[in-house]
């Protein structure tokens, strides 16, 4: 079984976050959603523990390169 990788789960939130006009507020939205996208795209069952990161861990993500 593949892990997802924490870093390019951020990487694809962010780019969703930035696609959809960065909207404040959905950081657990698009984690979620670069999760499904990632998961889809391996073509497995991966294992989602990297998915279940907290909100904070979200916003770092769509924050940190935004500046």
């Amino acid at each position: 079984m593949v892990k997802l990788n924490e870093n390019a789960i951020r990487e694809a939130a962010y780019y969703n976050w930035q696609n959809a006009g960065c909207p404040q507020g959905q950081d657990e939205y698009f984690w979620s959603l670069a999760v499904e996208q990632l998961s889809k795209s391996c073509n497995c069952s991966c294992k989602t523990s990297s998915a279940k990161k907290s909100t904070s861990t979200a916003k770092k993500s769509t924050t940190k390169k935004s500046k």
